[in-house]
């Protein structure tokens, strides 16, 4: 649900000739097919999802060879096809997690949540530690109010492991008609241990952006940015503008738990804070960069700060690096997440797809961003921890204040006297606005 993604139709031209090649190619390795479940190819295999789709595997062939950011030969993926007898399982020879096939429910509801707007549970999650892992649940949904937390990982939906499960077959499961049950099975770090929980799926129409004055004679507004949907680009310009007419004179744009969305988007969100200019830059199979610039106008100069954390990744990276190279803000937090790699969306002929990706990004600057090379803060902040809140809930609830263990609304919406990220990011834009500076600090 978190990833840098572009749509494309596939290209038809060449198509069959290319059909031909790869048809051409099965028949010459037909002697190299394995059996299927102890049965000869030309068989009655037993395991019927085999060699089902050879079809949408031609069409996947042309498109991954053509496409793909490494260089591949269509005879390594035609011995992967006749090794697996799937699209999925053809595609796992390029060792790359996020090149996958969708089935069309798969599909379907990737373009939906790009939308921003679909039937489920609420919840935004991603690939870490190769788990299905909750980047954050959404805010007044059923993800939230059932008690789902970051970092958590979801072990099992309806009864089925998500060990080996692709993202996006996952997030299918847990999508369906509003008012029917999901039942999630859920491993928690702290308290350490797994419990199991039925969510009634209900319509998410995820916001993209939340926005207010911190303090009223602070100066600072601050707008929390979840994902990059379509939207995402016409709604950061709507929250600025509400806030500047509120007399603000420096930002935070919280980019913490935003892993990422349309790279469309964070083009446009990026556009909004720095100066004309290049925004990122990418790099294809061969070598070749190119720049993609900024889109629309500047709307503020005002300073500003960036927050970000360890589930910060893609286009969340694309705007933090933005930012940080043309110093027009001060990138406070810890290390983002890492991922510099674009996915291009390809509808099948059937109503499948693939993501491809495409091509690997760059920074304004020209920096790679990877696992060991990911936006690292100017100003390295580390976040309060779950443990902490607990004490201080406890020490609270003596005095009055609320009682039970730590949710995702104290995790998420911290207040910033207990928040020492953004204690930070107050601190130095305040100094900022009172020096009248702007731009970047040297904090």
């Amino acid at each position: 649900m978190a990833e840098d993604r572009k749509r494309r139709g596939p290209g038809r031209c060449g198509w069959l000739a290319a059909l031909g090649v790869a048809l051409a190619l099965l028949v010459a390795f037909a002697a190299l097919a394995p059996t299927v479940d102890g049965v000869q190819p030309g068989g009655e295999a037993a395991t019927p999802t085999k060699f089902r789709d050879v079809r949408t595997a031609l069409e996947a062939m042309y498109l991954v060879k053509g496409e793909f950011y490494r260089p591949l030969s269509l005879s390594t993926l035609v011995r992967a096809y006749l090794s697996e007898g799937t699209v999925s399982g053809m595609l796992a020879v390029l060792g790359d997690p996020y090149t996958r096939y969708m089935n069309p429910k798969e599909f379907q509801t990737l373009r939906d949540d790009s939308a921003g707007v679909f039937g489920g549970v609420g919840i935004l999650v991603g690939i870490r530690d190769e788990q299905i892992t909750i980047i954050s649940p959404i805010e007044n949904t059923p993800g939230m109010r059932a008690g789902l937390m970051p970092g958590d990982h979801i072990v099992e939906i309806d009864g089925v492991s998500t060990e080996g499960m692709a993202l996006d077959g996952a997030v299918s499961m847990m999508r369906g008609e509003p008012g029917t049950i999901v039942t999630l099975v859920v491993e928690r770090r702290y308290p350490a241990g797994r419990f199991t929980v039925e969510i009634v799926r209900d319509i998410i129409d995820a916001p993209a952006t939340r926005s207010y004055m911190v303090g009223e004679s602070s100066g600072i507004g601050y707008i929390e940015l979840r994902t990059f949907s379509q939207k995402a680009g016409q709604d950061i310009e709507t929250e600025v503008s509400n806030l500047l007419s509120q007399g603000m004179k420096g930002l935070i744009l919280d980019l913490r738990y935003n892993g990422g969305g349309l790279v469309t988007q964070a083009v446009e969100v990026a556009s909004k804070f720095i100066p004309s200019g290049a925004v990122m830059h990418v790099q294809g199979r061969d070598g070749q960069k190119k720049t993609l610039y900024t889109a629309g106008r500047r709307i503020t100069d005002v300073p500003m700060v960036v927050l970000v954390n360890e589930y910060t990744a893609s286009a969340s990276e694309i705007v933090s690096g933005a930012l940080q190279d043309t110093k027009a803000a001060t990138v406070v937090g810890v290390p983002t997440f890492g991922k510099g790699l674009v996915q291009t969306l390809f509808p099948l002929s059937d109503g499948s797809g693939l993501a491809v990706t495409t091509q690997i990004y760059l920074t304004a600057g020209g920096r790679e961003i990877t696992p060991d090379s990911p936006i690292r803060p100017d100003v390295e902040v580390q976040a309060i921890t779950p443990e902490e809140l607990e004490k201080i809930k406890s020490e609270q609830a003596k005095s009055g204040g609320p009682a039970g263990p730590v949710t995702a609304e104290d995790l998420l919406r911290i207040d910033p006297a207990l928040d020492p990220q953004l204690r930070r990011a107050l601190e130095i834009l305040i100094d900022q606005v009172e020096s009248g500076r702007t731009g970047r600090s040297a904090a």
